[in-house]
């Protein structure tokens, strides 16, 4: 499953820093032949940890936030 992913930085006025499109894959369930549903924590957490690795921001400065 894809998302949208914004990354804002925290403070008085939030900004966008950058926008991701996160694929997770959920764990194949056998017994409904389909992919069980992924936490969206678990996107926002990937696209928290791309935009430190990239150097977009301070990580404990930094918002990640699903678009619904």
């Amino acid at each position: 499953m894809k998302r949208i992913v914004d990354v804002f930085t925290s403070g008085w006025s939030p900004e966008i820093v950058w926008i991701y499109i996160i694929s997770i894959e959920g764990d194949v369930n056998p017994i409904d032949l389909n992919q069980d549903e992924v936490d969206l924590r678990a996107f926002e957490y990937e696209a928290l940890r791309l935009a430190a690795e990239e150097g977009r921001g301070d990580p404990n400065n930094l918002i990640a936030k699903v678009r619904e």
